[in-house]
C-alpha cells in the first residue's frame, strides 16, 4: 500500500497496531495434504515425458480414451506421504522395452518427491502394449496463410 501524501509505503503496523506479524516456524504452521488425484496426474505427466512412452491419442480409439482403456494405467498406493506405484505404459517401437521401464521409474520417482513432496517406495511397469511410430507421428499440421 503506498501514502502519496507521506511519499513512501504504509505498514500494517501503522494501520492495524493490534496486529502484529510475528515469525512463525514453518513447521507451526499447518501441513499440506497432498490429494490421491494430484498423484495421479504427476505420475501420468512423468510418465509421458519420457522419450519411447507413446502418447494416450495414440494407444486408444475415442471411445476406448472415453472408458479408460488408454494408457498409461496409473494405480497409486499411498500411506501418507510415501507411495507405491503400478503402471502400464504403451511402448513406441523400436525403443527398447527394459531402457524405457527404467527411465519411466526414475522420472516417477524424481517429479513425485520434487513436485508432490511422496517419498516412492516401489513402482512397477508393464509394457502392455507396442505402439506403431506411424500411429504416434499424427496427420501433418496445417500452416496458417498471413
Amino acid at each position: 500500500m503506498s501514502d502519496p501524501a507521506r511519499g513512501g509505503d504504509v505498514l500494517l503496523d501503522e494501520l492495524r497496531p493490534d496486529i502484529r506479524a510475528e515469525a512463525v516456524d514453518a513447521a507451526d504452521r499447518g501441513a499440506l495434504r497432498v490429494a490421491d488425484r494430484v498423484v495421479d496426474k504427476v505420475t501420468r505427466a512423468a510418465v509421458l515425458g519420457v522419450a519411447g512412452v507413446a502418447p494416450a491419442a495414440a494407444t486408444a480409439g475415442t471411445v476406448g480414451r472415453a472408458l479408460g482403456r488408454s494408457y498409461p494405467q496409473v494405480v497409486c498406493s499411498r500411506a501418507g506421504d510415501r507411495a507405491r506405484v503400478l503402471l502400464e505404459i504403451a511402448l513406441v517401437w523400436p525403443y527398447p522395452a527394459a531402457r524405457v521401464a527404467r527411465e519411466v521409474c526414475e522420472a516417477v520417482t524424481d517429479q513425485l518427491l520434487v513436485l508432490a513432496g511422496v517419498q516412492v517406495d516401489e513402482v512397477r511397469t508393464t509394457v502392455a502394449r507396442i505402439v506403431d511410430p506411424s500411429d504416434v507421428a499424427g496427420p501433418p499440421k496445417e500452416q496458417r496463410v498471413r
